[in-house]
C-alpha cells in the first residue's frame, strides 16, 4: 500500500477503509495554541508536526435560545475571598421567570465546579423551554479556515451540541439521573426539543454545502452506572439515530465521543451507524479491551483511543512505551486511531516525566506505527 498522508489516513479509516497503518492522535492539540504550561509548548509542537490533526470547527450555535442569547442570557463575574476563585453568576431571563446558577472558576487554571444549577427542580425547564428561539444562520467560514490551515495534515470535525449533554449541563449529572426516574416526561420533552433545534441545524449545514466529519459529545451520560442501558435507547439511540441517518444521507460521516464502560452499549453504537467511537477506554476504567472491542464490531465501525491520560501522567516512560506498542499491534490492519483518554493540558502543573511521557507518546508512537504500516 502506498504511504498515505495524515489527511488521506484520517479520511479512509472514518469513510470505512483500512488506513496504511493506524493514525496517531493527540486530542485537542491543535497548532499555534495557547498552553497552560510552558512545558506543554514542545509536546503541541510535535503533535502538529507528527500526529493525524482532527481539528474542531463549527457554525454558531445556541440550543436553548439561539440568536437571543445576546439577549436573555446575562453574566457576571464575582470575586471570592480567595484571589484564586471567582463566581460566574449566569442568569437566564424567561418570560416565566428568571434562572440562575453560580459556577466557581479558577483564576489559575484549576478545574472549576457548579455551586448553583441553572435548573433546580424539573418545573424550571418549563421555564427553560418558554425561552424564545431563532437559530443562527449557518456559515461554513471557520471549516474552510481550519481546512485550509490543516493542507494535508489532517482533516476537520464539525462540533454539534447533545440533546442530553444540553440537559444535564443545567442540571448536573447526580439531577440527570434521579429527574429521569423522578420526572421522566419533563426530560424527555427538553431532550425532544433540542433534538428537533438540533435536526434543523444540521439540514441547515448540509444545504450550505457540508460533507465531512461530524462529532459530539453526550453519551456517556446515559450509560451504565450513572443510567441503565434502558435509558441509553431512549435518550441516545431514539434521538441520535435519525440524525446520524440524516447525516449519512448527506454525505458526513459521525464521529462520537464516550467515556466509561462500553461493553453494553457498543453495538448499539454500531446499530446507529456511528463511524468513529472515541475513547475506547481500557480496563480498569473501561470493560472491554481494544480486542474484545474489535471482534464485537470488526472494522464496521472504528475505535479510537485505548490510553489513559492518567497513565501518561503517572507510569514511566518504559510503561509508556509498552502500551503504545501493545495497542497499536491490536489496532494494526483495522480502522484505528490511537489517542489518549482525554486532552493533552488537564494537569496544569505538569511533571517532567508527565511531558517526556506525551513526546513519547507522539515520537514511538509514529515510529512504532510506521513499521505495521501495509
Amino acid at each position: 500500500m502506498v504511504r498515505m498522508t495524515r489527511k488521506e489516513r484520517l479520511e479512509a479509516i472514518v469513510a470505512g477503509r483500512i488506513p496504511d497503518r493506524p493514525a496517531i492522535k493527540v486530542w485537542g492539540a491543535t497548532p499555534g495554541q495557547a498552553c497552560v504550561h510552558p512545558a506543554f509548548v514542545p509536546v503541541r509542537d510535535l503533535a502538529a508536526q507528527y500526529t493525524d490533526l482532527m481539528l474542531g470547527a463549527s457554525s454558531p450555535f445556541h440550543i436553548y435560545c439561539g440568536q437571543h442569547s445576546v439577549n436573555l442570557i446575562e453574566s457576571e463575574t464575582q470575586p471570592t475571598s480567595s484571589p484564586e476563585w471567582v463566581n460566574q453568576v449566569t442568569t437566564y431571563h424567561t418570560p416565566d421567570g428568571a434562572l440562575q446558577s453560580t459556577f466557581r472558576a479558577s483564576t489559575v487554571g484549576k478545574p472549576g465546579y457548579e455551586q448553583e444549577h441553572l435548573l433546580k427542580e424539573p418545573a424550571d425547564i418549563g421555564k427553560l423551554l418558554s425561552l424564545p428561539y431563532t437559530p443562527y444562520p449557518i456559515t461554513l467560514k471557520d471549516v474552510e479556515h481550519t481546512s485550509a490551515n490543516l493542507g494535508d495534515a489532517g482533516i476537520v470535525l464539525y462540533g454539534l451540541d447533545h440533546p442530553a449533554y444540553a440537559l444535564e449541563r443545567l442540571i448536573g449529572s447526580e439531577n440527570f439521573a434521579l429527574w429521569s426516574l423522578d420526572a421522566p416526561e419533563q426530560i424527555l420533552e427538553a431532550i425532544t426539543v433540542f433534538q428537533q433545534r438540533l435536526r434543523a441545524h444540521v439540514e441547515a449545514t448540509l444545504a450550505a454545502g457540508y460533507r465531512g466529519l461530524v462529532g459530539w459529545v453526550g453519551p456517556e451520560l446515559c450509560i451504565p452506572p450513572l443510567l441503565p442501558p434502558s435509558t441509553f435507547d431512549e435518550y441516545v439511540t431514539a434521538i441520535d439515530a435519525p440524525l446520524i441517518d440524516l447525516l449519512h444521507e448527506g454525505g458526513c460521516r459521525v464521529w462520537v465521543h464516550c467515556h466509561g464502560k462500553m461493553r453494553p452499549v457498543l453495538k448499539r453504537f454500531l446499530a446507529m451507524g456511528v463511524d468513529v467511537l472515541n475513547p475506547i477506554e481500557p480496563p480498569p476504567m473501561g470493560d472491554i479491551t481494544l480486542e474484545e472491542a474489535f471482534a464485537c464490531v470488526g472494522d464496521a465501525m472504528a475505535l479510537e483511543g485505548n490510553i489513559e491520560t492518567h497513565d501518561l501522567m503517572t507510569a514511566t516512560t518504559d510503561e509508556i512505551r509498552a502500551q503504545v506498542h501493545a495497542v497499536l499491534d491490536q489496532g494494526a490492519n483495522h480502522r484505528f486511531i490511537l489517542c489518549p483518554s482525554s486532552g493533552y493540558m488537564e494537569n496544569i502543573n505538569p511533571t517532567a516525566g508527565e511531558i517526556e511521557n506525551w513526546r513519547l507518546f507522539i515520537t514511538e508512537g509514529v515510529r512504532y506505527a510506521d513499521t505495521l504500516a501495509c
